[in-house]
């Protein structure tokens, strides 16, 4: 006689090794799978896992001299094609006989290259792009395979990343808004005499303050020092050239004008504000579709 519990215990054991093998043998149903692993891939990975140095010999074993030939036939084909559509498809046929797509070869310019060339040298860039995807030659690409050529291209690209980098580094980029700037400002500028008889001339300024919303309103100087002192936020609404103009303009004139009113240029506050602004399109001319331009 076999004591009860000492039963239970081996039915609890038994019960409990086969969910667990249950288990396991859905979790191997379910295991993920290689996205981006095609046909042509897992074949040649097969062939260097089982076969290491011999790999080469059996894959040129491995296919059949029908297939060769006939892939053969198509790169020769595509060799001598004049019409660009023709070699495209030519193309598309000959990597669909290998059970590959153009997305498998990623989404470099790589076509350019190919369809530019002519001859062998189309053929040997054919090869060039499965050597850079780091894919396996077929048999009958490696006669245009160029391995010199393809070690000094990557020797190239290595130095060309590592100096981009550097470059990077030593000059960071400026981020861009993800968003498109909502506000603009314009500058318009109105010339006006000093008095009728005298030929000196003064420079009425005005504001545009252009808004998504609400359109396009002209401000004046001290409403453009009131938005300066409003909450950060204001200033990632604007490109990052307009709001350096009002920043400049809250630091040096928002003492100088009272509010509510134009702001009118002569003398020496005329002559900086045409040095600072009078070199690129910030000022602009009333009524007319030129700016204002200081030739010093």
């Amino acid at each position: 006689m076999i004591p009860r519990a000492v039963r239970l215990t081996g039915d609890f054991v038994r019960n409990y090794m086969a969910r667990g093998s249950r288990n396991a043998s859905n979790s191997k149903l379910v295991a993920p799978r290689a996205v981006n692993t095609t046909k042509y891939d897992a074949h040649h990975r097969v062939l260097n896992n089982t076969y290491g140095t011999f790999a080469d010999l059996r894959r040129e074993l491995s296919d059949s001299k029908e297939k060769v030939a006939e892939r053969e036939a198509v790169l020769k084909i595509l060799a001598t094609c004049a019409d660009p559509q023709r070699a495209y498809l030519l193309f598309d046929d000959y990597i669909e006989k290998l059970a590959l797509r153009r997305s498998d070869f990623g989404h470099h310019d790589w076509w350019a290259r190919i369809q530019t060339a002519t001859g062998k040298a189309r053929l040997e860039e054919v090869a060039m792009l499965f050597l850079r995807s780091n894919r396996s030659l077929p048999t009958e690409l490696i006669p245009h395979a160029n391995f010199e050529r393809f070690a000094a291209v990557e020797q190239s690209e290595k130095e060309s990343g590592f100096v981009q980098e550097l470059e990077d580094w030593l000059f960071p980029p400026h981020h861009t808004h993800l968003d498109s700037p909502r506000a603009a400002l314009r500058i318009v500028c109105e010339p006006q005499r000093v008095t009728p008889d005298v030929n000196q001339w003064k420079l009425a300024v005005h504001f545009f303050l252009f808004r998504s919303r609400s359109g396009e309103k002209e401000r004046f100087l001290s409403d453009l020092c009131d938005l300066r002192t409003r909450a950060a936020h204001e200033a990632e609404l604007f490109p990052a050239e307009d709001w350096a103009v009002i920043d400049w303009l809250h630091g040096n004139w928002a003492e100088k004008v009272k509010e509510g009113e134009t702001l009118v240029l002569a003398g020496a506050d005329l002559l900086t504000w045409l040095a600072k602004f009078g070199q690129g399109p910030r000022l602009e001319l009333l009524g007319t579709a030129t700016n204002l331009t200081f030739l010093g």
